[in-house]
C-alpha cells in the first residue's frame, strides 16, 4: 500500500544553521513533478542549479531582490522584498499547457516564526525494503511523535522549522536524520531504513533519506523486474539487481537458467524458446557485441559477470525497436549506471569444490603469468619460422643448392622444430580452492548546472573444475574413460562517468574491459570402433577479451503538451580469442600417430562500430487516447579477421628405427633437436589456405512504431523494421582470393495487443515476423575445424535466410505489488529453417558436420510463471516464485538429411531444444536478524546435442537433470554482509546417451564458497 498527499511536496537536505542572516528556501516544479537543473541567480549572484527535488537555498540580506530562473533558452525573473533576518520561501509551477504562466507563491517569516505548520511523513523499512510496523518516529524540539502503521507509514504535524527525527524499534538500532526542514504548509517525507539490533548503537543517517512529497501525474515503472514486464509494451521477462544478487550467480548465462523458457547450453549459450543463438539477437546497454566464437554468431554470454549489471531483460515477442533476428527473444543486458551516492565497497570470496579442491587433477607445464590469465610469451609462435614455412602452409626440405627457393636444408628445418616450445607431458597437482577479490567505487558531486558521478568495478577470480568419474561407452566411437580438468581465471574491468542535467538529461561514458582464460588439460583412453587402443592428449590454452566503450544520451525537449524524447548510442567493440599453442597428439596401439600430431595458434579480432538513435513523440487526440510515434535507425558494422597456423610433424627418412611407444618419454626421447637434427623426425606445415579469414557484416535498419493508450484499458503496438543485411567472406591466403558474399532486405512488421479489463489483469496478444540469417562459417566454400573437437565443418555457400512467423498469447494477474501469475502460448512457424547437418561424404570426413535449409519447422510452447508470497509478517516473509515450460517442435527435414539420418528422424525436434524447462526459488527473510535464504531449484529436459548417421542410430542426446542451489546471506552491520552458497547439490551425472544407452557420463562436484563485502560509509 502507498500513502500520497494532494498538493506540492517539498524535501529538505541538510541545512546550515543561520543565527544573523534570513534565508531564502526555493522550490520549483513542472506540473506537479519537482523541476531539476534550473540554474538560479540571485541579484546577479549564482545559486546553482535545483536538485533533485528541485530545490536550493541561499541566504540573504533585507532589501530588494531579483531572482532569476533559466533553463535552455529561457529566463524567468521573480522580484521580492525581504527584511533583515527575515525567512522567504518562494514556489514555483512551471505548467506544460501551452500559454500557462507559472504559478508563483512567496512566503515571509520572521525569525522564529512558527505559526504556520507543516508536515512530516514516510516509510520506515529494513534492508529488505520491507515496512516496520509499530515503529516510533519522535520529532525532537516539537515534543511529538508517531507510530507507523502496518504499511510502515506515518505522518507527523508540525511547526515550520528545522528538525532532527529519532526512530526506535525493539528489534532494530535506533536511527537518527537530522537537518530535517519543514516549510509552511508543505510537507516533508524521510524514508528511513532500520538495521539489525545487533548492537545498542544508533545509526545516524545522512539526509540524503528525504524524498519529496509530490502526486506524480503519470506513472513511472522502477527499475525492479516486476514492474518492467507489467508495464512493457511487449511480451517481455526481467532479472533485476536484486536478483542477480540474491541468486549468487556468477555471469549472464548462469543467471538466466532462472526465466522462464530460457536455457543454457555449454555454460555460454542461451536457448529462448527452444531457439538457439541464430534465432536471438544480444545487446549491451541498446547495443550489439561481437562473438569470441568463431563457428557461431551469438555471444558467449559468460563473459559478462553479474557484479557490472543493472539487470536483464529477455524480451519475447518482437518489437520493430529490436533486430530483426529477435525469433526466440532478445537479451538485453544493461549495465549499471551512475550511484544515487557515494558507494565504496570490498569483498572477497571463496570456494571449496568436495569432488575437485585437494584432490589431484592433471596439468601441464604453462607460463610464470598463467594466473593472471596471461600467457606471457612462452606459447608464442616463432613468426620466422613462419615466415621460413610459407605461412606454415609448406616446408620441404632438400638441399637449397637444387632449389633456394623452394629447399630448406635438413639443419635449418631441425631448428625450425625445436623453436617450438616442448612441453608436452601430462603431470598431476593438487586442485587448491577457488578464490576471488572485487573492489567498487562511485559517488555524484552538485554543480551549477547539474550533476556529475562515476562508478568503477574491478574483479579477479580463479577457479578449478574437473570432470570426475568420466566414463565412455560409446560402441561407435570410443569405449573407455578421460580426465578433463580446467582451470579459469577472470580478469573484469567498468568504468563509468556521466553528466545529468536539466529534468531528465543524461550523458553517459561506458567503459568495459572483460578477460576470461581457460587453461584445459584432457586424456582419454579408450577401445575405439576398430578395437584399437586410442590414447589422446589436448593441452589448451585459451584467452576471451571483451572490450567496449559506449557514449550513451537521454535528452527531453518540450514542444507542446508533451515532451519528446531522443536517445542516441555510439559504441566501439572489440573481441578478442586467442588461443597459441594448442597441443594434441594421439597413439594407436601404443604408438604415437605422427598424422595425428598438430598444434595450433588461432587468433581471433572482431571489430563492431555501432550507432543508433530513437525519437520519441507522444500526442494526445483526446482525454482518452493518446499515442507516441517512435521513430529509429541503426548502422552496425563487424569485420572479424581470424589468423590460424597448423604445424605437425612426420618421420624423416632415417626415422624407421626411432621407437614411439606410449612409454618413451615424448620430450626427452622422440621430439629431442638431435632427433630432428639426425633426421629422424620432421616438423610438418599443414596449414589451410583457408585456414585464415576475414569477413564483414554491416545492417542498417530504418524503423516506425506507434503505441497507442485507448483509456486505460487498451494499448496498442503497431510498427514495422526496414532491414537491409549484407555479409562478405574472404580467404586472403586462398590463390584468387575467392570470396562469399550474402545480401538480404525486408520489412518485419509486428503487432501486441494489451487489454486490461481490471486493473491486476492483463491479456496481451502478438503477431510479427522476423528472420534468421546464415553465419559465417556456415557458407564458407572451404574447410574449418571445430576448435574444440577438431571434427571438420564443411560449409554450405547454398544456404537460404530463414523467414519466421510469430504468435504470441499471454495472460498475466497481479493479485499484489510484488505477487503476480501469468501464462503465456507461442508459436513459431519456420521456413527453410538452417540446422547442422550431416555432410554427404566417407572416411574421416563422415565424423564431420556441415549446415543444411530443412525444409520447414514448427515450434509450439506453453509458459507458466508465478510469484507469491506464503508468509509476509512484520519480522519475516516466506516466498514462493517458480516457472515451468513445455516447447514442442518438430522439423521436416530435407531429402538430403532424410536420407542421411534416416526416414525415422523426420519430424523430429530442434537441435538443443529441451521439452521441459522448470525453476523454483523458495525464499525466507528473518528481518530482526537480517537473515535471508534461497532455495534454488533448475531442471531441463532432454535434448539433442549432436544428430547422427544412419536410420539405427538415433541423435546424441544430453540427458536432462536437475541442479539444486542454495544462497545465505547475513547482514551483520549496514558495513558488513556474509554471503554463503552451496552449488551442484545433488551433483547428478552429466549423461549424453544415444539410442537409451549413457555413451558419456561425468560428474563436476559440489561447491560450498563464501564471499565477505564491506562497505565504507
Amino acid at each position: 500500500m502507498k500513502k500520497s498527499y494532494l498538493g506540492i511536496g517539498l524535501a529538505a537536505s541538510l541545512v546550515s544553521q543561520h543565527s544573523l542572516a534570513g534565508g531564502l528556501y526555493l522550490q520549483l516544479f513542472l506540473d506537479e513533478a519537482p523541476l531539476q537543473g534550473v540554474q538560479a541567480t540571485l541579484d546577479g549572484v549564482p545559486l546553482g542549479s535545483t536538485d533533485g527535488r528541485g530545490s536550493t537555498e541561499a541566504d540573504i540580506e533585507g532589501g530588494s531582490h531579483t531572482l532569476s530562473l533559466s533553463d535552455d533558452d529561457i529566463t524567468f525573473p521573480v522580484e521580492f522584498e525581504a527584511d533583515a533576518d527575515e525567512d522567504v520561501e518562494i514556489s514555483v509551477v512551471f505548467t506544460s499547457a501551452a500559454g500557462d504562466e507559472p504559478r508563483v507563491e512567496v512566503r515571509k517569516f520572521s525569525p522564529g516564526d512558527a505559526s504556520a505548520d507543516g508536515f512530516v511523513t514516510g516509510v520506515i523499512s529494513n534492508t529488505a525494503n520491507a515496512p516496520i510496523a509499530g515503529a516510533t518516529v519522535v520529532v525532537a524540539g516539537a515534543g511529538v511523535s508517531a507510530v507507523t502503521d502496518a504499511q510502515g507509514i506515518y505522518q507527523i504535524d508540525v511547526p515550520r522549522g528545522e528538525y532532527d527525527l529519532k526512530v526506535s524499534h525493539p528489534d532494530y538500532k535506533d536511527a537518527t536524520v537530522g537537518g530535517v526542514r519543514v516549510l509552511a504548509d508543505l510537507g516533508v517525507t524521510a524514508q528511513i531504513k532500520l538495521y539489525a539490533d545487533s548492537a545498542n548503537d544508533t545509526v545516524q543517517l545522512p539526509s540524503t533519506a528525504l524524498e519529496e512529497v509530490v502526486v506524480m501525474g503519470v506513472f513511472n515503472p522502477v527499475d525492479d523486474a516486476a514492474t518492467m514486464e507489467r508495464y512493457a509494451t511487449s511480451i517481455t521477462n526481467a532479472i533485476d539487481i536484486t536478483q542477480l544478487e540474491r541468486f549468487g550467480d556468477s555471469d549472464v548465462a548462469a543467471a538466466l537458467n532462472r526465466v522462464v523458457g530460457v536455457a543454457v547450453t555449454d555454460s555460454k549459450y542461451a536457448t529462448v524458446r527452444g531457439l538457439d543463438g541464430r534465432y536471438i539477437s544480444s545487446t549491451l546497454n541498446g547495443l550489439l557485441m561481437p562473438s569470441t566464437d568463431p563457428q557461431r554468431r551469438d555471444v558467449q554470454l559468460d563473459l559478462f559477470p553479474t557484479n557490472i549489471l543493472g539487470g536483464i531483460e529477455i524480451q519475447k515477442s518482437y518489437s520493430p525497436d529490436q533486430l530483426a533476428t529477435t525469433t526466440g527473444g532478445s537479451i538485453k543486458i544493461n549495465t549499471r549506471g551512475l550511484p544515487d551516492e557515494r558507494v565504496f565497497k570490498v569483498g572477497v570470496s571463496g570456494g571449496y569444490n568436495f569432488d575437485v579442491t585437494g584432490d589431484k587433477i592433471i596439468s601441464y607445464r604453462g607460463s610464470n603469468d598463467d594466473w593472471l590469465g596471461f600467457d606471457s610469451g612462452l606459447r608464442d609462435l616463432p613468426n620466422y619460422v613462419v615466415r621460413a614455412t610459407d605461412g606454415g602452409s609448406s616446408l620441404t626440405i632438400c638441399d637449397p643448392a637444387i632449389d633456394p627457393v623452394r629447399c630448406t636444408s635438413p639443419l635449418d628445418a631441425a631448428q625450425y622444430g625445436v623453436e617450438f616450445q616442448d612441453d608436452y607431458n601430462i603431470k598431476e597437482k593438487s586442485a587448491i580452492p577457488d578464490g576471488g577479490l572485487s573492489i567498487s567505487y562511485g559517488d555524484r558531486y552538485a554543480l551549477q548546472s547539474g550533476e556529475i558521478g562515476f562508478y568503477a568495478a574491478g574483479d579477479y577470480g580463479y577457479k578449478t573444475s574437473d570432470r570426475g568419474k568420466a566414463e565412455l561407452n560409446n560402441p561407435l566411437d570410443v569405449t573407455g574413460g578421460y580426465q578433463r580438468a580446467e582451470e579459469t581465471i577472470t580478469l573484469n574491468g567498468y568504468f563509468v562517468a556521466g553528466y545529468e542535467y536539466g529534468a531528465a538529461d543524461e550523458v553517459l561514458s561506458k567503459t568495459i574491459l572483460l578477460r576470461n582464460s581457460e587453461d584445459t588439460t584432457r586424456y582419454e583412453s579408450g577401445v575405439d570402433l576398430e578395437d584399437s587402443q586410442v590414447d589422446q592428449a589436448i593441452l589448451q590454452w585459451v584467452e576471451r577479451q571483451f572490450f567496449s566503450q559506449e557514449f550513451t544520451g537521454h535528452n527531453e525537449f518540450a514542444f507542446g503538451d508533451n515532451p519528446h524524447k531522443l536517445d542516441w548510442r555510439l559504441a566501439y567493440s572489440r573481441t578478442d580469442r586467442n588461443e597459441p599453442d594448442r597441443r594434441q597428439y594421439t597413439y594407436f596401439n601404443g604408438n604415437l600417430s605422427t598424422s595425428a600430431f598438430e598444434r595450433r595458434w588461432s587468433d581471433l579480432v572482431e571489430e563492431s562500430n555501432d550507432i543508433s538513435v530513437d525519437y520519441a513523440i507522444p500526442f494526445d487526440w483526446n482525454n482518452n487516447v493518446s499515442t507516441e510515434f517512435k521513430v529509429g535507425l541503426l548502422w552496425s558494422d563487424k569485420d572479424r579477421t581470424v589468423e590460424q597456423y597448423r604445424f605437425g610433424i612426420r618421420l624423416g627418412d632415417d626415422g624407421d628405427d626411432l621407437d614411439l611407444g606410449i612409454d618413451q618419454d615424448l620430450e626427452k626421447d622422440i621430439l629431442p633437436y638431435y632427433n630432428f637434427a639426425l633426421d629422424k623426425i620432421r616438423l610438418q606445415a599443414n596449414t589451410a589456405d583457408t585456414d585464415s579469414y576475414d569477413s564483414q557484416e554491416e545492417i542498417q535498419a530504418y524503423y516506425l512504431t506507434t503505441n497507442t493508450d485507448f483509456g486505460e484499458q487498451w494499448s496498442l503496438l503497431l510498427g514495422a523494421r526496414v532491414e537491409d543485411f549484407t555479409q562478405n567472406l574472404e580467404y586472403p591466403n586462398e590463390e584468387g582470393g575467392t570470396s562469399n558474399d550474402l545480401s538480404y532486405d525486408d520489412v518485419y512488421p509486428a503487432l501486441n495487443l494489451t487489454w486490461r479489463p481490471t486493473e491486476d489483469i492483463q491479456l496481451r496478444a502478438g503477431f510479427s515476423e522476423t528472420v534468421s540469417y546464415p553465419g559465417l562459417i556456415e557458407r564458407s566454400e572451404s574447410l574449418s575445424y571445430d576448435p574444440t573437437t577438431d571434427d571438420p565443418i564443411f560449409g554450405n555457400p547454398d544456404l537460404q535466410v530463414s523467414t519466421i512467423e510469430n504468435y504470441d498469447l499471454r495472460a498475466e494477474y497481479y493479485f499484489s505489488e510484488d505477487e503476480s501469475v501469468s501464462l503465456a502460448l507461442f508459436r513459431k512457424d519456420i521456413d527453410q529453417p538452417i540446422e547442422r547437418a550431416l555432410p554427404d561424404a566417407s572416411g574421416s570426413a563422415a565424423s564431420g558436420i556441415t549446415f543444411r535449409n530443412q525444409e520447414a519447422a514448427t515450434l509450439n510452447g506453453i509458459e507458466l510463471d508465478a510469484n507469491m508470497n506464503l508468509m509476509d509478517e512484520a519480522n519475516y516473509l516466506l516466498f514462493l516464485a517458480g516457472n515451468v515450460s513445455y516447447i514442442d517442435s518438430e522439423v521436416d527435414l530435407s531429402e538430403d538429411s532424410i536420407r542421411l539420418e534416416g526416414a525415422g528422424a523426420d519430424g523430429r525436434q530442434l537441435q538443443g531444444q529441451s521439452e521441459w524447462l522448470g525453476n523454483l526459488q523458495l525464499g525466507f527473510d528473518h528481518y530482526p536478524t537480517e537473515q535471508k535464504f534461497t532455495l534454488l531449484v533448475n531442471y531441463f529436459d532432454d535434448r539433442i546435442f549432436r544428430i547422427a548417421r544412419g536410420a539405427n542410430t538415433g541423435p546424441q542426446m544430453e540427458d536432462g537433470r536437475v541442479l539444486i542451489d542454495i544462497t545465505y546471506e547475513k547482514m551483520f552491520s549496514e558495513s558488513l554482509t556474509l554471503e554463503l552458497q552451496v552449488k551442484n547439490l545433488l551433483n547428478e551425472k552429466v549423461d549424453y546417451s544415444q539410442n537409451q544407452r549413457v555413451i558419456e557420463s561425468y560428474q563436476t562436484g559440489t561447491i560450498f564458497g563464501a564471499s565477505i563485502t564491506y562497505q565504507f560509509l
